[in-house]
Formats: C-alpha cells, sequence, structure tokens
C-alpha cells in the first residue's frame, strides 16, 4: 500500500490524535488549545486537498487491519467523498477561526470537541461499510450534543434536549435497518450489498424494502426532511454562531447517506416517488419558515431545509446531470448557509455598536427641528429619523452586500450550467 493510500486513513487519525492532545491539555492554556487546533484542522485540509487530487485520478480502498473485504472495515476515497471531506475542512478552518474571536472561552473543552466533530463527518463520508457509518454517526452526534450546549443557556439546553431525544431515537431505527439488510444480504459492505441485492429471491424482497425504509427514515431524520425536521431550526439557531456554521453540513451527512443507499442497494428506484415529494414538502416548509423569520439566525437554520429540501427533491427525480447540478448547489449552498450563521451574529453587533453611536450622538448635540418632525414625503427608520442624506457605515455596509451574496446563493443564483443543460 502506497503512502498516498493512507492519506485515506489519516483524515481520520489525524483529528483523533488532535483530540486526545487536546484533552490532555489544561483549559488555563487556552490560547495554546487554540493554535493547536487551528494548526491540525489546516493540516487537515491540506490533507483534504491532497485527496481531493488523489481520487481525480482514480478512486481508492483501504483495508484496516488489512482484512479482505467484505469482512473488514474499509475505507473507499471517490470524487463525492474526497469533495465533501473537503467541504469540512473548509468550514472547519472558517468556523474556527471565528470561534477564536471570543466563542472558545465560553465553555470547557471546546476545541477537543471541534476535533471529534470533523473526525466523525470525515468518518461517516470516507467509510464503505453501514455499520461504521454507524459508529461515525454516533461519533459525530455526541460531539455536537456538547457543542450545541457550548455557551449554556435556556434556549440551548431545552433545543439540545430536544436534539438528543430525536437522535436518540433515529439511531435506534438505524441499527434496526442495518440489522434487517444484514439479514437479508449477509453483509454490511456497500459494495458488497450493491452485489447481494441483485441475487434477492422474491420472498426477501420484502424484507430489504422493509430495512432501507427504516434506513431512510433514520438518514431523512439527520437530513432534515420534513416532518421529521421540528428540531432543525431551534437547534441551530440556538447554538453559537461558529457552531451553528459547522452544523450546516450535518444534514448533508444524510443526504450523502441516502445517496449513497439509493445508488448502491435500490437500483429499482424504491422510494424515490417518497424523495421527490418529501423534499418538494421540505423546500415548501423552509420557504414559508424563511418569509415568516424575524431572528437571522432562525432564517439561517431555515436555509438548511431550504437547501436539503432541494436535494431530496433532486435525488428522487434522478438523472445524472441533474445529480451533477444538485451536487454543485450543495457545496455553494451549504458554505452559504454556513455563512449567514457567522454574518447573523457580526450583523447583531454591528447594529448595536451603530446604535450606541447614534445614542452618543443624540446625547451630544440637540436635535434640529426637521429631525422631530419630518416632511411627510420622507422615508423613516425604524426610530423615526430620516434615511435620505444619512451616512451608511463602511461595516455595515460589506455586511449587507455578503448577506445578498450568501442569499442568493442559496437560492441558486447563479444558475449552474449542468441545470440549464438540455
Amino acid at each position: 500500500m502506497t503512502l498516498a493510500q493512507h492519506g485515506l486513513i489519516a483524515a481520520i487519525v489525524l483529528p483523533l490524535i488532535s483530540a486526545a492532545l487536546l484533552l490532555l491539555i489544561s483549559e488555563r492554556h487556552r490560547r495554546l488549545k487554540g493554535w493547536l487546533n487551528l494548526a491540525a484542522t489546516i493540516a487537515g485540509a491540506a490533507l483534504a486537498a491532497g485527496l481531493v487530487y488523489q481520487a481525480s485520478t482514480a478512486n481508492s480502498v483501504y483495508l484496516a487491519g488489512n482484512w479482505p473485504a467484505p469482512f473488514g472495515i474499509v475505507l473507499v476515497l471517490d470524487r463525492l467523498s474526497a469533495l465533501m471531506v473537503l467541504l469540512t475542512s473548509v468550514l472547519g478552518c472558517a468556523a474556527l477561526t471565528f470561534a477564536l474571536a471570543r466563542w472558545d472561552r465560553a465553555g470547557a473543552h471546546f476545541h477537543a470537541l471541534f476535533q471529534i466533530q470533523l473526525l466523525g463527518l470525515n468518518g461517516a463520508f470516507l467509510t464503505g461499510d453501514l455499520f461504521n457509518l454507524f459508529v461515525f454517526f454516533e461519533v459525530m452526534l455526541a460531539a455536537s450534543y456538547g457543542l450545541l450546549l457550548h455557551g449554556s443557556g435556556r434556549a440551548r439546553v431545552v433545543a439540545g434536549l430536544h436534539y438528543l431525544a430525536i437522535n436518540l431515537v433515529a439511531s435506534s431505527l438505524f441499527l434496526v435497518g442495518a440489522a434487517l439488510i444484514y439479514g437479508v444480504t449477509g453483509t454490511l459492505n456497500m459494495a458488497d450489498i450493491a452485489v447481494k441485492v441483485s441475487r434477492i429471491t422474491p420472498e426477501d424482497t420484502g424484507l430489504l424494502h422493509a430495512g432501507v425504509a427504516i434506513l431512510a427514515i433514520a438518514f431523512l431524520t439527520k437530513a432534515g426532511m420534513w416532518p421529521l425536521n421540528a428540531w432543525l431550526a431551534p437547534a441551530y439557531g440556538a447554538a453559537s454562531a461558529p457552531v451553528a456554521a459547522l452544523f450546516s453540513l450535518m444534514t448533508k451527512v444524510g443526504v450523502y447517506a441516502v445517496l449513497r443507499l439509493w445508488a448502491l442497494a435500490l437500483p429499482d428506484g424504491f422510494g424515490q416517488a417518497w424523495l421527490l415529494w418529501g423534499g418538494l414538502a421540505t423546500l415548501a416548509c423552509g420557504i414559508l419558515g424563511v418569509l415568516a423569520a424575524r431572528r437571522l439566525e432562525r432564517l439561517a437554520a431555515l436555509n438548511i431545509m431550504v437547501s436539503a429540501g432541494t436535494l431530496l427533491a433532486a435525488i428522487g427525480l434522478g438523472g445524472e446531470r441533474l445529480l451533477g447540478a444538485a451536487l454543485f448547489y450543495l457545496v455553494g449552498s451549504t458554505l452559504a448557509v454556513a455563512a449567514l450563521f457567522l454574518l447573523a451574529e457580526l450583523i447583531e453587533r454591528a447594529r448595536a455598536a451603530n446604535d450606541v453611536q447614534v445614542d452618543d450622538e443624540e446625547c451630544s448635540l440637540p436635535a434640529p427641528i426637521e429631525a422631530l418632525h419630518p416632511p411627510q414625503d420622507v422615508n423613516l427608520d425604524d426610530e423615526q429619523r430620516a434615511l435620505v442624506g444619512r451616512i451608511i457605515p463602511w461595516n455595515t455596509a460589506f455586511l449587507g452586500l455578503a448577506f445578498i451574496l450568501c442569499a442568493l446563493m442559496v437560492i441558486g443564483m447563479p444558475r449552474w450550467r449542468a441545470l440549464s443543460a438540455k
């Protein structure tokens, strides 16, 4: 096995060792922990870029412990999994850089939990075994429980308890569905499942479909499909900004698992109509929620539902061109929603700073008669001050333009060329 092939296991070992080292360092050396976390995350991003280059030439399979498939643990690298690992690393670098300004000091063990979260995400994208997908799901969720509660507060505790309960139920369904599939096919290796499915007798087809349906419920709960997504907006809206930005990728893990399952285990298109209509319902629910949202954090969380609904509907429709365009949309919408979470906090800070500055100016200078009684044809803001002639602060202008750019990316503008191909 060449050194390049060991990059697959390195993407999992690196955050694992980093988390262990960060746990050994005392919380009194928080600055040191932050720099170590950032260095490990940047190294993971460089490693992910190497995996993308490796996947562009050929697919790779890593046999952990050198046990032959389908009996041993298998890691599989292709263009899709390499892309998702790179996306995880990019979001990790951005979220951690934002968190180092203040949020890493809001609670204990933030940096170790952050690396464990990256470990679970990388493992879920690289594994080629259904049971190991469950293991990495649980690693990812265990870290997310602590990160969601990071910073404490009643809203985070309430949302965290709901998030914990729903994901425990989904994990139980995951085990039940995997057990049914193993009972029918005799294997949990995803590639081997694709081979065994074609040999299943008609008597076992119903049991296979039952197992896949139960697995789909678990995956779609994590993907945020309606009506299984009641937990999503409260949990993501209550999380701190860098944590919510990293969480924007977690629903994509569910979408990724659904795509893998339908492509490998169900070539006959079983259940795709449910994905189509469920995705459209999720999209409609997310749009209505965005229109009714009054807080930027909740608006960003509801945009995750819009993204998930679009992707699930695309998987339900099928077709190589549509799925290719959907994967481009997955990357763009994930980055845009993550940026929205970060912008939401920056906009609130800028708004508070501008309000304080305006209040100081109003206290130091007497208000003119025109300000007390503005003309009827002049547009006014919420504080009944004239908008015409006022200078927009540079930070407000920058954040506003960034918000508009993220919103355009979420709705799919500019259109990907593959979407317009006929």
